[in-house]
């Protein structure tokens, strides 16, 4: 299974690092917004995906908006693994001159083991699933995903 997905790596550097940061509990709203900046910086820069999304009529509001509702309804370890790796796709992307997420998903599972990326292949389709289902979400029935 390929996960095909595009960004701005000092902003997802950011969000992980405000996230890791926090002290206090988080609140529901922060991580709908922190989820919400991880999407636009892995996609916002993807033709391909932008492509995809306008030959179904939607958008990357909507797909942004199916992210948030997948990370949303994952537990906390689902929720740091989709993060995580998703920084790292932004991380593979950015420093391998990729122009789509697909590029740097399709480099990591290259790496079976995880040895060169950290994400063995197990939790890399654990932390992929889900940001798949947003895209898919996002191409069939947008309207059922709440806007952050």
């Amino acid at each position: 299974m390929r996960f095909g997905w595009g960004g701005a790596a000092a902003l997802a550097g950011a969000v992980v690092l405000m996230s890791a940061c926090a002290s206090a509990p988080e609140m529901p709203q922060a991580a709908a917004l922190e989820s919400a900046a991880m999407c636009h910086a892995l996609f916002d820069t993807d033709a391909e995906v932008q492509q995809r999304l306008t030959r179904f009529g939607s958008d990357m509001d909507d797909l942004c908006a199916c992210f948030v509702s997948e990370h949303d309804a994952l537990d906390a370890e689902g929720q740091a693994t989709m993060m995580a790796l998703s920084a790292k796709v932004i991380e593979v992307r950015d420093a391998n001159g990729f122009t789509t997420t697909e590029e740097a998903v399709e480099l990591m599972e290259d790496d079976q083991t995880g040895a060169v990326y950290g994400f063995e292949w197990d939790r890399l389709k654990a932390g992929g699933e889900p940001v798949e289902e947003a895209m898919i979400r996002a191409q069939r029935d947008p309207a059922g995903c709440v806007a952050p």
